[in-house]
């Protein structure tokens, strides 16, 4: 508890930053370099191994990426410590968590879908949609772009906040470095298909198994938070029991390929009263999909509340690291 406790001021202030930041400080960001070194190991390994032992050969991409950004990160903030003191280490674990983290570039990315579509401009939407989701945007009317952005906002919450924020804390910066170059590595092998799939299986299973309690948290978190922001009616009466909305979260929090992002999007659903989920298109082939949540499908208006309520569990986040400082000083020798 001590050491969590240590951590909860660098968790504080590297969200604080991060809100305050964006992607401003961009200079030496870890993310591309670690996509850059990735995408060199990928290469070299299909060059000097057989496609047959690709499957073991997949073991050695989070092994490197993890453990040179992990221990590299340790390494070089134990250099810094002993050459230039503890302040100027703390200075640069700071910067790094701000980069690290991206609830701000979350918020913004999704919210540049939300002013297009208020203003009827669906070509506009579609095209700052497709700069954070994966599926085919081509065609999609308002409410399947507004499902596009909220699958992508609640899908993050946990992969860009609630889960750095949680190795952060666990293990400080060196921990936070090993989940991102994680979460890197799935996003660029973890595909189940012809190309990735002996390469990638790997980095993919890791990437579930870092996000498992993250994403579990993110469940428990939004119905803590976010119940008090709810308007009268939508959920707040009805947390338990048959029917209610904490049942129908639980009820679809498995109805999604990955065993982790069915979580956040399943508490979400619940708590608006409308269903996410479904099929869509990837590089033009259509794929099936169950549904997320009992309800209508959303509308910009249901974006628009994501939106809010997004807010409203980062705000909610702040104040509960403020209460670990307050913590952590309390026990301060």
């Amino acid at each position: 508890m001590a050491d969590l406790l240590a951590q909860a001021p660098l968790a504080l202030f590297g969200l604080a930053g991060d809100l305050l930041l964006g992607e401003r400080l961009f200079f030496l960001h870890p993310v591309p370099l670690m996509g850059r070194m990735a995408s060199a190991l990928e290469e070299s390994l299909r060059r000097h191994v057989r496609k047959e032992r690709l499957r073991s050969a997949g073991l050695l991409l989070p092994l490197a990426l993890c453990g040179a950004f992990g221990g590299g990160s340790w390494l070089l903030l134990d250099i810094v410590t002993r050459l230039a003191g503890p302040g100027i280490s703390a200075l640069l674990a700071l910067f790094w968590a701000i980069q690290l983290l991206a609830a701000r570039s979350l918020y913004d990315h999704v919210g540049a879908v939300l002013a297009p579509l208020l203003a009827k401009d669906r070509e506009g939407a579609r095209q700052a949609l497709s700069r954070i989701v994966g599926r085919d945007t081509g065609g999609l009317s308002e409410s399947e772009i507004s499902r596009g952005a909220l699958e992508s906002l609640w899908e993050n919450a946990n992969d860009a906040l609630v889960a750095p924020l949680f190795y952060l804390l666990l293990g400080g910066v060196p921990l936070l470095f090993v989940y991102k170059a994680a979460s890197t590595l799935d996003s660029m092998v973890g595909y189940k298909n012809e190309r990735y799939l002996r390469i990638g299986w790997a980095s993919a299973r890791l990437d579930d198994l870092l996000a498992f309690l993250p994403a579990r948290l993110t469940f428990l978190f939004m119905f803590l938070f976010l119940l008090p922001f709810l308007p009268e009616g939508s959920g707040r009466r009805r947390l338990f029991g048959q029917g209610s909305r904490l049942f129908v979260a639980i009820r679809f929090r498995r109805a999604h390929p990955s065993p982790n992002s069915g979580y956040p999007l399943s508490a979400f659903a619940a708590l608006r009263g409308i269903r996410l989920g479904g099929g869509a298109s990837y590089f033009g082939e259509w794929v099936e999909k169950p549904p997320i949540g009992e309800g209508p499908p959303p509308t910009p208006v249901d974006l628009v509340a994501g939106l809010f309520l997004y807010r409203m569990f980062v705000f909610s986040l702040l104040v509960l690291l403020c209460l670990l400082v307050l913590l952590w000083w309390r026990e301060a020798p």
